[in-house]
């Protein structure tokens, strides 16, 4: 997880992630930026995990600092590596759908329906309607890559860090959106399983109505969505 100097949205993203159903066996590794004491502080109190925090010296940026945060979790040899922001709220199964969703799609190497690899699991979606509820834990794929709450098994982890780009200090998934679009997929669920909070103090300097507008999704899973069984549409 990375995070900056918006605390109110650490606080809620650290919340909800205390939450999640499985949350204990899961190592939490936040690359934190100086800058923020209180920020830094959330951090340093919360357990409901093992959680193993580093405090940036100087101040990387965001594509820096994401790439220090997912390089630590390639160190470690895990299996499955999720990557949260400060501002990206899981919902209470969104760590039983990450897991799953590499496990059973990425390692195997199942292909797309129309077979294309699929290259990591989004937990961000928003529909133009709000899904049926028969389809709330179904899964489809698109075109890569949507950042809001993202993961990878080591093989995937490993390609991307080669590949990485530091071209743009405020963004490290153009160059993937862009040159990967035709041959590698990303799997997403119908109901979202990330809620996108950062209205305000974004890296990109949008206003806050437009981060609303375009990031905020009407329709996220609750309580009542955890334990039900994934499927691949």
């Amino acid at each position: 997880m990375t995070s900056y100097r918006r605390p109110d949205y650490t606080r809620e993203v650290l919340a909800a992630l205390a939450n999640c159903e499985g949350i204990d066996d899961w190592l939490l590794l936040p690359n934190v930026e100086p800058g923020n004491e209180e920020v830094i502080e959330l951090f340093r109190s919360w357990d409901a995990c093992e959680t193993q925090l580093v405090v940036n010296e100087k101040r990387l940026g965001l594509n820096k600092n994401t790439h220090e945060a997912v390089f630590r979790a390639f160190k470690l040899r895990a299996d499955v590596m999720l990557h949260l922001e400060d501002d990206t709220v899981p919902s209470p199964d969104a760590l039983r759908y990450f897991d799953w969703a590499v496990r059973e799609l990425l390692i195997p190497d199942v292909k797309s329906p129309d077979g294309c690899q699929i290259l990591l699991a989004s937990g961000y979606n928003k529909p133009r309607r709000e899904p049926p509820p028969h389809r709330s834990h179904d899964c489809e794929t698109r075109p890569i890559w949507t950042p809001w709450g993202w993961a990878v098994d080591r093989k995937r982890l490993t390609w991307l860090i080669v590949n990485w780009c530091f071209r743009n200090r405020k963004c490290f998934t153009c160059q993937f959106r862009s040159q990967y679009r035709r041959t590698r997929r990303e799997v997403f669920p119908i109901l979202s399983r990330v809620q996108n909070i950062g209205y305000e103090m974004g890296e990109n300097g949008r206003t806050p109505e437009w981060y609303r507008k375009h990031h905020r999704t009407p329709w996220v899973a609750g309580e009542t969505e955890v334990g039900s069984p994934w499927v691949m549409g």
